[in-house]
């Protein structure tokens, strides 16, 4: 996320993305231990705004703020948010003057990330005390299918050295969070992948899909990461 461009691979793959995304996101709201009402939320990496939005109109968060360097994708955000007390920024960190939030939250955002330090500073900055960041991450050192797709992707894509799981919790601890982890509370898994081209290597015309693979990555490896700001001592 270091660098602005107009969308994270095209206005039509970022699309389909986040429409794939859904399931995770559903997930996500039925793994957390929060309830969301009223709360002011964070989305760290936004892209076009799917998940805030759902947030407002299953959850009724009071306002939700994304920020993502993609600007094309911010565009269409703001768009697409409506009348929903939503808003969003151009912007590869927190944005200046942004705070108070109760709750964040990121789906495949830390392994993008060169400098996790800053990034897990910034979340802490922009949480009240006793705020929790949810950070949902499956590109990581411990998941056998993603370290194929980051080999084959890394230099295209100017991505970090893979993590491990225990790597990342170390930097959010090391910045003053609690830190836990869980696996998402997944229901049924698309075949089908959320990029046309995972979509057409698994089409009828050809190969069928590795369903196994891409349910034992949701259910096993794809986690949940938990990082509470401390609350203010008594």
């Amino acid at each position: 996320m270091a660098e602005t461009r107009s969308y994270w691979r095209s206005a039509v793959e970022d699309e389909v993305m986040q429409d794939a995304h859904g399931f995770v996101w559903r997930s996500m709201l039925d793994t957390i231990d929060i309830d969301l009402s009223g709360t002011r939320v964070l989305d760290a990496g936004c892209n076009r705004g799917g998940f805030l939005r759902l947030l407002s109109d299953a959850c009724g968060i009071a306002e939700g703020c994304g920020y993502d360097p993609a600007s094309s994708a911010i565009d269409d955000a703001r768009r697409l948010a409506g009348p929903r007390p939503l808003r969003f920024e151009v912007a590869d960190t927190v944005p200046a003057g942004w705070g108070g939030f109760d709750a964040a939250f990121s789906h495949e955002v830390l392994y993008l990330l060169h400098d996790l330090g800053a990034h897990a500073d910034a979340i802490l900055e922009a949480l009240v005390p006793g705020g929790v960041y949810y950070a949902v991450m499956g590109v990581h050192a411990g998941s056998p299918l993603q370290v194929e797709w980051h080999r084959a992707h890394a230099d295209e894509l100017q991505l970090p050295r893979l993590y491990s799981i225990d790597e990342v919790a170390g930097v959010f601890i090391a910045s003053g969070f609690d830190v836990a982890a869980a696996r998402l509370d997944i229901g049924f898994v698309p075949a089908l992948g959320h990029t046309s081209a995972e979509r057409e290597a698994s089409s009828p015309r050809s190969s069928p899909p590795d369903l196994m693979r891409r349910v034992e990555y949701y259910s096993e490896h794809k986690l949940l990461l938990r990082c509470r700001r401390p609350p203010l001592s008594t």
